[in-house]
């Protein structure tokens, strides 16, 4: 706890904003200084081994677990299959409900090959 306790019962609205925001002063204050600190711990360590801290905090590339885009992503892509009223398919993406009922009933997706 802070020497000097504040009692916050006693604060107006003002008041305590501008406590609020003094307090975020003090702390982002502090978060540099303990930053500066480590910093430099890191830099005698490395110096310490031979290296140069800029080089062990080099990353690689940037890395994503994001997939790449197919090259034909778009594009118009021919039927595959036609549905007996004339529906088509091509096949990507989910199975219509026409083929999925036929299906059902014995047919194969085969049967409406294009």
């Amino acid at each position: 706890m802070a020497k000097n306790e504040i009692n916050l019962d006693n604060l107006s609205v003002p008041g305590l904003q501008q406590l609020i925001e003094d307090a975020k002063a003090v702390l982002e204050g502090k978060k540099q200084g303990a930053k500066a600190q480590l910093i430099e711990e890191m830099r005698e360590k490395a110096a310490q081994l031979g290296l140069d801290l800029g080089d062990l905090l080099k990353q690689p590339g940037p890395h994503t677990n994001v997939r790449k885009p197919r090259s034909d992503a778009g594009k118009a892509v021919a039927a595959k299959y036609r549905g007996p009223e004339g529906e088509t398919w091509t096949g990507r993406g989910r199975m219509p409900r026409w083929l999925t009922d036929a299906m059902h009933h014995g047919k194969t997706k085969e049967d409406f090959a294009v």
